[in-house]
Parts: C-alpha cells; structure tokens; sequence
C-alpha cells in the first residue's frame, strides 16, 4: 500500500511539472491536458486547482472566467493559503472592469487577513475603488496582525484615507515605539497633526520625515508631493543622489512658503488639507475603467508629466494652428504605450483632483447643464498674470460619462498656454492683499566674491529670502525691520519678499539677477537717494533712504555710490567722469506736448586709486519740480577710456 502512494505522489509530481515547463513554452493546449488530468486524479489537491488555473489564464478569451473558478475552489481547500486569494486578485486586474476591480478587491481584502505583505497585493489594493466602508474592511483585515509593523504602518494609512486623524496619529506612534525612525510614520504623524489644526506640530512631524529623507528608499516624501512639482523639480529629483534628497525638500517647500514672517511654512499645512479634500471629493469612481487603457486618457493626463510638454505645446498648436480647420489636431495620438498609468491612475484621482492639488478651489467654477462629469465645465484662476482657465471632459469613447474627469484639449493657442501653465505650477490661496513698496540696492561685500544686497520695505515688517536658480536651494532669508541685508553669490535668484501691516500680508515673487563686484573690473553700485543736504557713509544713507522712493519736493537730495575698478595712474591717483541724470517719466499727453525738462549733472573728479571709491552729490532744493523721474548715474573711467552704469532708480517728487 506504501508504494502504491509513493508512486501515485510520484506520478502527481511527475504530471505537476510536464505541465510547469509547457505552460513556460506557451503550449497551452498540451498543458491545459496534463493539469485537468492531475485534477481528475487528485481533485481535492489545491496545487492542481492553482496548475489549472494558471494555464487557463493564458487562455485566449474566456480562460479567465475558468481561471478564477479554479483559483476559488484552491481558496476553499486551502482557506490559510493566501496563494488562491492573490490568483483570483490576478484574474479581476486582467478583466479590468468595474467586475474585475470588485473580483480583486474581495480577493485582497480576505488575502490580507492571512497576510500583510504578500507580493504586489497591497498596491494592487491601492489602485481600486475605495469609499470609507472599503477602508474599514481593510483595516479589519490587517487588524489580525497586531504584532506586525507593515499592518500597523497600512492601518495608519487608512486611518488618514477616513479623517481619522486622532487614530493615525496614534497608530503612527506606536509603530515608531516598535521600530527604528520610519519616514511613512513620520508623515502620517505630520498630516494627522496639520489636520487636527495643531501646525506646529505638523510642521516638528514633516521636518523629522525630512531629516530622514537620505535614508527613504520607499520614496514616500516624494510620494506626497510629485503632483504639484514643476518638470523641473521633478527632473531634478530624478537625478538625485540619495544623500541629497533632505536639502531638495527643504528647498521645495521654502520656494513655496507663502509667508515669509512666520516660523511654520503654511503652505505645507495648505497641501494636506488640499489632499484631504481631494480624497474626499475627486477619487476615482471607476479606476480601472478607461484610465489604465484608455489612450485618449492616457494621453491626456500623461500632460502632467515632463516628457508630454513638450507634446502639449506642437499637438496644441503652438507651433502653429492648422490652416484647414484653425482648430488644434486630436490629441488621441499621445504616448501610445499600453503599459503605461496615467497619472490619474497613480493617484487615483482624476484631472480635478489633480488641479485643485496645485491650486485649490478654483475663483470661478462653470459647470454645464447635464454635465456627464461632477466637475465637467470650466475653472478659472485669478493670477498675478491674469485669469488663467482650464476645461474638463469625460473619459470619451465606450466608457464616455462614467463620472471621472480628465484634461479637455485646448482649442486655442491661448487655452493651450493656459492649460500648460496650471499643470506645470501650484499656488497658494493664503491672501496677500497688501502691496508692498519696497526697494534693493547691492554693493561690493567685504566677503570676497560676494555681493551684499540691502532691502527696505513699507510696512516695515518685512522678510526677504533668495534661491538659487536654477537649483532652487535657499540661498538666504532675513527677517525685521528697516533696512535688511544678504550676502550671497553673484547670479540669478527668485526673490520673496513679505510684509505685514496690523495682520495683513502683500507678497511679492520675482526672478531677480545680483550682479558681481571686484576691485579689478570698473563697476558702480546702486545708487541711494535720501532728502537731506549732507552725505553720510553707506549705512547711514541706506538706513535714510524712503522705501516708498517718494521725496518731499523743495528738499535737497543727497546721492551715494560706490565706484569699483578704477585704474590710478603713476602717483596713484584716479581720474573719472560722472554723471548723473534725472529724466522725467512722463505721461502720454506729456510726452505729445513736451511737457517735463531732463535734469543733467556732469563732473570731472579725481580720488585716490582704491578697491572703492564713494561718489556722493548733493543735489540743491528746488532743482526738481514735483513728479516721477528715473534717475541713473553713469562713471567712465579717464584712465581706460571704459564707462559702466548703475541700475536706474525710479523716484517721485511730491
């Protein structure tokens, strides 16, 4: 009897792996014969149900729907075994459908009871549809694993995926207490925080995520945020070494702090909240139907990807509208690669969702009648640069009014433009209503090779900070009142400046170039105007010169500059020509009439050859009639015949 059952086992293996290597050469008629006679033999054995089930998933058209009948009757002889529950997920992700997507859900959902970290189940999970009740079945799944460190860290997870943010704050602490540093804990930590209204304490959470950021192989930082990166940052980071990836995010968020003055960057706070909002309002109703497959959609929303830009731009009709029809060409052509998810996929959110990460609510929302799509229709965003709008459409094709939006293509150049410049930017919505009036003035720093860079604002709690461009990396940033300095490279920058008057912010963002100084190249500093008859040294003046450039008229003027380069002849001394011009800026009836006269000084001085040389003017009372000028102040020197400028200031005699 002994033998007979050796030898029955051992035909069983033997016929088990004839039908492993024809299943592996793709004979799938020869391996579907020896797997159905294994079962035939053996039809209680769950690895001939698992065999079956396999070849029959290659099988061309209706293998699947066999398959899963296979893989269901290996589940229920073997209910401990997460294997049959991954095969039957892996039969719902083929079909796709809203079917295939409940199939794989339910799969997943009792494979995680059995296990927390069985293959690709979990990001499988990820990308179906979810609504708090779906989120509570899996956190009861994982709930059978208390002592698990990767349930814990997913029960988190779920737990902000719901706003329960008291019990992801919680679950995140425990699974700190019970492991070393962990960066996805750190996060969930800092969005229950930011959520739970205490900022702070959001902010302490996310920088302790981002001291940590060198060792995140998991990329879960990067994770929260790609979605509102610029091509460029997202381009950068793909270039980073591991050992820079906590100064790239401390970068990303100081360009993006929307108030200079204060300790927490409110923008980060603004993001969470945007993320809640998002989940709430713009998930995906039918992930896998259409934004896995679709190639129109696929293409479209491949747009918030830097490799599409450029697609967007020509297929827009940036490179010129067609003659025929004046219209743009279809955009059903873009990235035909079926293997590649749209970015609507990878967030489970679609195009609404995606804009309203980078720009909050929009200011005008049209939606049509009958709209097949909640956010079907037209946003607007008031902006700095105008009114910028994007349109949104169902998915088109068989799958046309399913309830998920995506990007609609422009029409027009212009629409094109705008399109391009939502999805490449994000906005903050903190209100800065207050205009600052403010001026910069830069000077040769005792630093070598630096550059100082004065700035004086009104209302005079101000915050200044420069990054480096093209890097982004926060080059300085300074905070007070009256006059505030850097000293930083030369080369090109943004700047941020912000102030505050009695609670309300303005805020100004600009590109902004500081140029180099040395004592061996002929150069002048900006020039500082103050009303006072007398010349003090460069603080003194800095410190007098009105941030709003407004000058009380029949007042004299004292002008201060420092001269840089100047050549000494034999006995050391330095020759140079300066001039100073005062010249109207006049409106257009004046211009016409001819109204305003120029006001031009010119002097021949002589100074001892030093790295600088202070040029100073007192410019008599009443010499300027009340009204704007642009005032500018050229040197040459004598010795080489070289002449250079100062950047002219614009000013008002009242």
């Amino acid at each position: 009897m002994f033998v007979l059952v050796a030898q029955l086992l051992a035909g069983a293996d033997t016929l088990s792996a004839r039908a492993e290597s024809l299943l592996a050469q793709g004979k799938l008629p020869e391996a579907r014969r020896v797997a159905e006679q294994l079962v035939a033999r053996s039809p209680r054995d769950p690895q001939a149900h698992l065999l079956l089930g396999r070849v029959w998933m290659r099988w061309p058209t209706f293998g699947r729907y066999n398959a899963y009948e296979e893989f269901r009757t290996a589940g229920f002889l073997t209910p401990e075994d997460p294997e049959p529950q991954y095969w039957k997920a892996r039969v719902g992700m083929y079909l796709r459908s809203d079917e295939g997507e409940v199939i794989a859900r339910e799969a997943i959902l009792k494979l995680l009871a059995l296990r927390s970290d069985y293959r690709d189940a979990w990001t499988v999970f990820e990308s179906v549809y979810h609504d708090a009740s779906i989120w509570r079945r899996a956190d009861a799944a994982l709930a059978h694993h208390p002592d698990d460190a990767l349930a814990l860290k997913r029960r988190a997870a779920i737990a902000i995926a719901v706003e329960a943010y008291g019990r992801a704050d919680s679950l995140a602490a425990l699974l700190l207490e019970r492991r070393a540093p962990s960066v996805p804990a750190f996060l969930v930590r800092a969005e229950a925080q930011f959520q739970l209204r205490h900022p702070a304490a959001g902010q302490a959470w996310y920088d302790s995520a981002v001291v940590y950021a060198d060792h995140d192989t998991s990329d879960a930082i990067w994770g929260q945020l790609w979605m509102i990166a610029t091509p460029e940052e997202a381009a950068r980071f793909d270039s980073l070494r591991l050992e820079e990836r906590r100064g790239f995010f401390e970068a990303f968020w100081s360009r993006r702090d929307p108030d200079l003055l204060t300790p927490v960057n409110e923008r980060l706070g603004e993001h969470y909240q945007r993320l809640a909002e998002v989940r709430r309002m713009f998930h995906l109703l039918h992930p896998w139907v259409g934004f896995q497959h679709s190639p129109y959609a696929r293409a479209l929303a491949q747009s918030y990807l830097d490799d599409s830009i450029q697609n967007l731009l020509s297929s827009a009709g940036l490179d010129g509208l067609d003659p025929a029809t004046n219209a743009m060409p279809n955009l059903q052509a873009w990235n035909e690669t079926q293997d590649t998810l749209t970015t609507y996929a990878l967030t489970n959110l679609s195009a609404c969702g995606l804009m309203w990460l980078r720009h909050g609510r929009p200011d005008v929302w049209e939606t049509p009648e009958h709209a097949p799509v909640a956010c079907a229709g037209s946003w607007t965003y008031y902006t700095p640069a105008g009114p910028l709008s994007v349109h949104f459409m169902g998915v088109p094709g068989p799958y046309g009014g399913h309830g998920d939006a995506i990007i609609a293509p422009p029409t027009t150049a212009r629409g094109a433009r705008q399109t391009l410049t939502l999805l490449t930017t994000d906005n903050t919505k903190t209100p800065a209503p207050l205009v600052a009036h403010a001026w910069s003035a830069t000077f040769l720093s005792d630093r070598v090779g630096f550059t100082d860079v004065y700035f004086k604002a009104v209302p005079e709690s101000t915050a200044v900070a420069l990054w480096a461009l093209p890097s982004g990396a926060p080059a300085g940033r300074v905070v007070g009142a009256g006059v505030l300095m850097l000293t930083v490279a030369p080369g090109p920058y943004l700047l941020g400046l912000d102030v505050d008057s009695a609670g309300v912010l303005g805020r100004a963002r600009d590109e902004a170039r500081v140029p180099p100084f040395s004592d061996a190249v002929l150069a002048l500093s900006s020039l500082v105007l103050v009303p006072a008859d007398s010349v003090g040294d460069r603080e003194e003046m800095l410190a007098a010169m009105p941030a709003d450039l407004v000058y009380p008229a029949g007042r004299p003027l004292a002008a201060y500059a420092e001269i840089y380069g100047l050549r000494g002849d034999a006995s050391g001394r330095a020759r140079y020509r300066v001039e100073y011009t005062f010249a109207p800026l006049r409106a257009l009836p004046q211009r016409l009439l001819g109204g305003g006269r120029e006001v031009r000084l010119a002097f021949t001085r002589e100074a001892p050859a030093r790295g600088v040389v202070p040029e100073r003017l007192v410019l008599e009372a009443a010499r300027l009639p009340p009204g704007r000028y642009r005032v500018s102040i050229a040197v040459t020197d004598l010795a080489t015949d070289v002449k250079t400028t100062a950047i002219a200031l614009d000013i008002a005699v009242r």
